[in-house]
């Protein structure tokens, strides 16, 4: 088997770098004889309804159903586009103690997010980062050979789930920084007005490839690559208080789910890199919108963006914890097809001298 190459820097790679590694049994995971990897199945729901993190049973019924439908989605890539999550559990003596839960990044299936597993129950023979280790080593092979990126959240303060992704090959690309809504409820409040020539619309297929521009203006070469995403992808980060703000057909700012977690109550409020003196008064009746129609829980900016901070600061919106975006791109060296040959006959030789020819003149560098 070839060796694989961790490309983490390169926003371009060589032709001989661009076949995705064949990650399926590449991994030696060195998991303790007790600790057993294992897709999520009925018997493992079943288990946890006996246990006393049954309330986790809906979230994990929600997504066994989902990886049901991945493994139809990457039998017919070309037909179907990847939306299912899928989900790994480790069992410790065959009791359930942790289950990760990965989720495609876009419609190709070429990248995929994955969190850092969650404990269900405690262990007696592994540590916590064993589990987690051995967890996310099983969740980076699947998909094999459709998937060749993945991406990861982690809050900036939390070294250890830094340090663990940092160990599997993921490397930062981009800051942001989170923010919670402030504690007035404001659900019966009609639709804030927004300034004359300003309109608040739905996403779709439209508002999508305006707002395309502004998304790939936030992120560089590098992270695009990873990613690999098309305008269409903005269509399944739509939801609860997300929309555009337009100025007829220009694209002042827009709302949209996280692209990673599969978490609705999550949203990420993108604008244009220059700064519309319009926003100043649009923003305080956008947020006020947002936090009507969605309840968001966090809302996720360019760590950045001052003027943004400023406006969600006179709001009354509380700053979060950093986070950083990590990514992995896994590529396997492919050898070149070209095949020298280094010794030819000697009749190929001589028939390019081609004696029977005339010979063409030389020119003559020197003095006329």
């Amino acid at each position: 088997m070839n060796e694989p190459l961790l490309c983490s820097s390169a926003p371009a790679l060589p032709e001989r770098y661009i076949e995705p590694i064949a990650m399926e049994g590449d991994l030696d995971l060195n998991a303790p004889p007790t600790l057993k990897i294992e897709p999520l199945a009925i018997r493992h729901l079943q288990q946890l309804q006996m246990s006393s993190e049954a309330g986790q049973l809906s979230r994990l019924q929600a997504a066994l159903l989902g990886d049901w439908l991945a493994r139809i989605e990457q039998r017919f890539p070309d037909l179907l586009p990847s939306r299912s999550p899928r989900c790994l559990v480790a069992l410790e003596d065959m009791h359930l103690v942790a289950a990760v839960v990965v989720r495609p990044y876009n419609r190709r299936g070429s990248c995929w997010s994955v969190q850092v597993p969650e404990v269900l129950s405690s262990s007696t023979t592994c540590s916590v980062r064993n589990i987690q280790l051995n967890l996310l080593q099983q969740a980076l092979q699947l998909g094999s050979p459709l998937v060749r990126s993945w991406v990861v959240r982690c809050p900036v303060a939390d070294a250890d789930r830094v340090a663990l992704m940092r160990e599997l090959g993921f490397q930062p690309l981009r800051s942001l920084q989170a923010w919670h809504p402030p504690d007035s409820c404001s659900a019966a409040v009609a639709d804030p007005d927004l300034p004359e020539g300003l309109s608040w619309q739905a996403i779709n297929r439209r508002t999508a490839q305006l707002l395309w521009p502004i998304e790939l203006g936030g992120s560089f070469s590098h992270l695009r690559q990873i990613t690999d995403r098309h305008w269409l992808d903005l269509l399944d980060r739509t939801g609860p208080g997300c929309g555009v703000l337009l100025a007829e057909d220009a694209v002042l700012a827009g709302c949209l789910q996280l692209g990673e977690g599969g978490r609705g109550d999550q949203l990420e409020l993108l604008r244009d890199l220059a700064w519309d003196p319009r926003l100043e008064e649009a923003l305080p009746a956008l947020l006020k919108r947002i936090q009507r129609d969605a309840s968001p829980s966090m809302l996720i900016t360019a760590l950045e963006d001052e003027p943004l901070s400023d406006v969600l600061l006179a709001e009354g919106w509380q700053r979060g914890d950093e986070q950083l975006l990590l990514g992995r791109s896994m590529w396997r060296r492919q050898t070149s097809p070209r095949n020298l040959q280094l010794v030819r006959p000697l009749g190929q030789v001589f028939s390019r001298l081609r004696p029977g020819q005339a010979p063409l003149p030389t020119p003559s560098l020197g003095r006329r």
